[in-house]
C-alpha cells in the first residue's frame, strides 16, 4: 500500500506560499486547538455580564492543572484498605453559574441505604480568576423537606411558581451563587452549592 503526502495548512506563520501577511493575521487571532478563530476571554468580558454561551464552553471549561493541591493529597494506610483525601476542585466564594447538565446515578451506595442521585454539572465563572471551571454535585433523590435536593430546589421556587416541571427544566439557568465547602471526620472537602439568584 502506497503512503500519499497530505499537504497540510499551517496555522500560524507565512503560508506555504511564502505570502507572509496570513501568518501574521493569525498570529494576532486566537486560535483554538482545531485551528478555529475563537475570541478571547477579553473580548467575551466587555461589559459587565460574562456570557457563559454554549459555543465557548469546549474551550474555556478544559481542566485547570492543579499540580499543587495534588501533591497535597493525603493518602491513608490506617486501616486494612487504602484511602485517599478529596479535596474541593473550587474556593469558597461567589460565582456566576450556568447549569450544563444533569444526570441520573442508580443504587448509589450512602450512609442511608441505596439511593438514586441527580448529579447536576455547573459551570462556574470567577471574576477574580476570570475562570470557568466545572463541578458535578450529586443529590440524593428525595421528599423530605430537609433533604439536600428539596433545599437547593427551593431557590427555584419563584423562578417556578405555578408551574410542574421536570429537573431537566433547570438546564441552562444562570445567576450568582456561592460555594460553602463542608469537611468532614475523614478529612474529606466537598463543595456545597447555594444559588443566590437565578436569571
Amino acid at each position: 500500500m502506497a503512503v500519499k503526502k497530505v499537504k497540510r495548512p499551517i496555522l500560524v506563520g507565512p503560508s506555504e506560499d511564502n505570502d507572509e501577511t496570513v501568518g501574521q493575521e493569525q498570529s494576532e487571532m486566537d486560535l483554538n486547538e482545531y485551528g478555529k478563530e475563537e475570541e478571547t476571554m477579553s473580548q467575551m468580558n466587555k461589559g459587565n455580564h460574562y456570557s457563559l454561551d454554549k459555543s465557548y464552553s469546549e474551550v474555556l471549561l478544559r481542566p485547570t492543572t492543579q499540580k499543587n493541591a495534588a501533591l497535597e493529597r493525603v493518602i491513608s494506610f490506617k486501616s486494612d484498605s487504602i484511602s485517599i483525601q478529596r479535596i474541593a476542585k473550587i474556593p469558597e466564594g461567589t460565582y456566576e453559574y450556568q447549569i450544563e447538565e444533569i444526570n441520573v446515578r442508580e443504587n448509589v451506595e450512602t450512609q442511608y441505604g441505596l439511593k438514586d442521585q441527580y448529579v447536576i454539572t455547573f459551570a462556574l465563572y470567577s471574576e477574580v480568576t476570570e475562570q470557568v471551571t466545572r463541578v458535578s454535585i450529586p443529590y440524593n433523590i428525595s421528599s423530605n423537606q430537609q433533604s439536600a435536593l428539596m433545599m437547593f430546589l427551593n431557590a427555584f421556587k419563584e423562578t417556578f411558581r405555578g408551574q410542574m416541571i421536570t429537573i431537566g427544566s433547570l438546564v441552562d439557568l444562570t445567576g450568582q451563587a456561592r460555594i460553602h465547602h463542608m469537611v468532614f471526620e475523614n478529612g474529606n472537602v466537598f463543595e456545597k452549592i447555594e444559588i443566590l439568584t437565578v436569571e
